[in-house]
């Protein structure tokens, strides 16, 4: 197919030295040439980079399903710290950032609870309040509105309630 660009912006011609309007015509019909293509690569760039992002997202959810293996990495600083799933008590939001209690430590690093929600295998974790996702493992006890982890109270939200009476099965 070909197609034609008629100079058809400007209708005016005119008859002087300097040619205003085809000069203008001529303009616009350059831009247009560049700014289509330049639109339709970068268009390529995101579609290509959002396809990665879906694989790097399904290979995580598989190797996360083999939890005694399994791990993440949790950006702290300008480095990305690797935790086993397996050492995870419990996570809490602090606003931009993360709490990750472990078996031996803390770490403090960026992220959201809910990108943190997505990585973690749900048959494992459990959400219970909009600010914490505790490991099932270390559960000790539970009752309507709070879940204890050894010694660690952690309240359960309103919200949340129902999901965790199922999920743990509170009768």
């Amino acid at each position: 197919m070909i197609f034609i660009v008629e100079g058809r912006y400007l209708p005016y011609r005119s008859q002087n030295y300097f040619k205003v309007t085809e000069l203008m015509n001529t303009v616009l019909d350059v831009n247009l040439a560049l700014i289509i293509p330049f639109i339709y690569t970068l268009y390529q760039f995101w579609n290509r980079s959002q396809k990665e992002a879906e694989l790097l997202k399904k290979e995580n959810r598989e190797l996360v399903k083999d939890k005694s293996k399994a791990f993440i990495y949790l950006k702290k600083g300008k480095a990305l710290q690797k935790v086993l799933l397996n050492d995870i008590i419990f996570i809490e939001s602090l606003k931009n950032y993360v709490r990750v209690k472990t078996k031996d430590k803390e770490i403090t690093g960026y992220g959201s609870i809910s990108a943190m929600e997505e990585l973690l295998p749900k048959e494992h974790f459990i959400r219970v309040h909009r600010s914490f996702i505790v490991s099932v493992e270390y559960i000790t006890s539970f009752s309507p509105t709070q879940i204890d982890l050894g010694g660690i109270v952690i309240p359960i939200g309103r919200k949340f309630k129902e999901s965790v009476k199922e999920k743990l099965g509170y009768y």
